[in-house]
């Protein structure tokens, strides 16, 4: 009798799980590459020197999209690889690597990045613009909110691009 039970019991999860394994589908993983520039203009909520600023970035982020059983994305999950961003003006330049994760919410059309977004330093000089913890955008409302490391770009950051 307990052998009989036991098959009727893996009868039942095999029936149960089956279907469910069969119908899911797997997440897919995608490289996006990104190689841009940008110029800010002096005094702009981009670049609060007083001259212009060249942004650069460059590297790639491993997307991976989760979808439901009918192949529609839920959320999504991108992992900075390799991800530098330079700023540089008067022939100097300085950089920071990115390791930073963002996850996308689809449902509810949020994005939150977590980690390490920036950190540029020099030597000598400390911390010049430097952003880590948490970060939400909802992107229906552009509100966002953050907790953690916050250096914004200031006179110090200015000054290790100055001429």
């Amino acid at each position: 009798m307990c052998t009989l039970l036991r098959h009727i019991l893996l009868f039942a999860l095999t029936a149960l799980v089956l279907p469910m394994v069969a119908f899911a589908t797997p997440p897919t993983t995608e490289p996006i590459t990104f190689d841009d520039t940008f110029v800010y203009a002096a005094g702009t909520d981009e670049n609060p020197c007083p001259f212009e600023l060249t942004y650069h970035n460059e590297g790639t982020y491993l997307v991976t999209t989760h979808l439901d059983s009918s192949g529609i994305a839920v959320r999504q999950f991108a992992r900075g690889i390799d991800f530098l961003e330079t700023y540089s003006a008067n022939g100097k330049a300085i950089s920071s690597r990115t390791p930073a994760s963002v996850h996308l919410d689809v449902a509810t059309n949020t994005l939150v990045g977590t980690g390490n977004q920036r950190h540029f330093t020099v030597p000598g000089g400390g911390i010049l613009y430097a952003q880590a913890g948490r970060v939400v955008i909802d992107l229906n409302t552009g509100t966002v909110s953050s907790t953690g490391l916050d250096v914004p770009q200031g006179e110090e950051f200015c000054s290790a691009l100055a001429p």
